[in-house]
């Protein structure tokens, strides 16, 4: 696994900021949106700096970003990026907040140091989510995001057991007030969801699920100025650096290849358990015991499994679902990738970006600054 450096000092120095002088809105045609880049540095897990995760983010709004890391984390990643942008007057905000895990089972108590949840779904999470980080908050509505959700795989086992997993998206709309003005914020959530049914030792059935949220991205803005097209546009560009990436994926494979060896075993040691040994085991009384051990061995397998994999999972759905488009960066000669809800990209000189659907907008006569019309890479 990376290396972990950590302490209150670089908590702090984790923090990167960039402001940037804002444009009047109204200079902008009608539905247009003019971004920058937000760099969410992770200065613990390794042995240098590293751009984790970057975000486009309204211009001349104030940043700071940062990876906070939680070795041995049982019930989430050990890794939880955060990110908050603010207009300058403080109107209006965005928010990315960390993930989290939970877990629960018919059979004893939870493992792994994980909190109770039985949610089903990412409306149910979301609820009780608002309520715990919005006391007093309003839920006005929800929408299931199917576009950025997979139905996920199920594996049958002997016995009527299953295990299924799935990955799911939802969109909460909540109201409440703030310093005596009505505001409204909408909260996004994806999590991996796994569910299992296993037969133990007598025939019962034994019977778990858990989750894994990747945080939760919220924009909240005063009534009447939330627009939900910018918010979309703005999630699709949330994407991972890709030297971290390679440095967490590394990690990642060696620890599946780990777990892969310890499976290996387990089911060595089970090959070699015949019925007359389980039944001179009952007669001794001990089958409780041995029970309890299947139990155990069950939760930690399952969750040895759900870690080396929900990463994984979360990258594979994020590349599918992400509508971004991609195009040629006239300063550097690289490319971006920004939303594709608009029809057309500008990169301006100060290196800000506008996304809009004007055929007719020219920024030198429009915003006083000059810029060049990003191409699409095919």
């Amino acid at each position: 696994m990376p290396i972990i450096r950590s302490n209150a000092a670089s908590l702090f120095a984790a923090l990167c900021a960039l402001v940037i002088p804002a444009t009047a809105a109204e200079q902008l045609p009608s539905g247009a949106l003019r971004v920058q880049l937000a760099e969410i540095v992770d200065r613990q897990g390794f042995e240098k700096p590293l751009v984790a995760f970057t975000m486009m983010v309204p211009a001349g709004w104030r940043y700071e970003g940062a990876v906070d890391w939680k070795p041995g984390a049982q019930c989430a990643t050990a890794y939880q990026p955060r990110l908050r942008a603010q207009a300058p007057d403080g109107s209006a905000a965005i928010e990315l907040l960390h993930g989290e895990g939970w877990g629960a089972n018919s059979f004893g108590p939870q493992s792994g140091g994980c909190p109770h949840g039985t949610f089903r779904n990412a409306q149910e999470y979301l609820n009780t989510w608002m309520q715990r980080h919005r006391p007093g908050a309003r839920w006005i509505d929800y929408r299931p995001r199917p576009d950025r959700s997979n139905a996920g795989m199920q594996q049958n086992m002997a016995g009527g057991g299953f295990f299924k997993s799935w990955f799911e998206t939802g969109q909460a709309l909540i109201g409440y007030s703030q310093n005596g003005r009505e505001m409204r914020e909408s909260l996004a959530v994806s999590i991996t969801f796994s569910q299992s049914q296993i037969a133990a030792v007598g025939g019962r059935m034994m019977q778990s699920i858990s989750g894994q949220s990747y945080g939760v991205l919220a924009w909240r803005a005063p009534e009447g100025q939330l627009d939900f097209r910018q918010f979309d546009a703005v999630w699709q560009t949330l994407r991972r650096g890709e030297a971290w990436n390679a440095r967490i994926t590394a990690a990642e494979n060696q620890m599946a290849q780990d777990n892969a060896r310890t499976q290996a075993q387990i089911s060595q040691i089970q090959a070699q358990t015949s019925r007359d040994t389980l039944a001179e085991i009952a007669k001794r009384g001990q089958i409780r015991a041995q029970t309890r051990a299947e139990i155990s061995d069950m939760q930690n397998r399952g969750y040895a499994a759900r870690d080396a994999s929900t990463d994984r999972m979360q990258r594979d759905n994020i590349k599918t679902i992400r509508e971004v488009e991609t195009y040629r960066e006239p300063r550097s000669g690289g490319v971006v990738e920004l939303p594709n809800h608009y029809r057309h990209a500008w990169q301006l000189k100060d290196g800000t970006y506008v996304l809009t659907d004007s055929q007719a907008f020219d920024p030198g006569r429009d915003l006083g600054i000059a810029g060049e019309r990003l191409k699409v890479v095919r």
